[in-house]
């Protein structure tokens, strides 16, 4: 179902317009009678996969993942 609202109409019962929109019904929003916007439900979005799951899953990290590599520090400045 559609429903046609004036602005200010609108902003009068904005809470009580949005919970009809949140319900299904569309609520057309106009000014000096034409109209401007609508108001309608949000549609969820798609559920996400859990982090972890995919084919380029890690299964093994090296106990010196994260040591420093003197190479990569002079390369960037950071040993003198």
């Amino acid at each position: 179902m559609t429903t046609t609202v004036s602005l200010y109409e609108a902003k009068t019962h904005l809470s009580e317009l949005g919970e009809r929109a949140a319900n299904g019904e569309e609520i057309i929003v106009t000014k000096h009678g034409k109209p401007r916007f609508r108001l309608v439900t949000v549609t969820p979005p798609a559920a996400r996969r859990p982090p972890g799951g995919g084919p380029m899953q890690i299964t093994h990290l090296a106990d010196d993942f994260d040591a420093p590599d003197p190479e990569l520090e002079r390369l960037f400045g950071m040993l003198e």
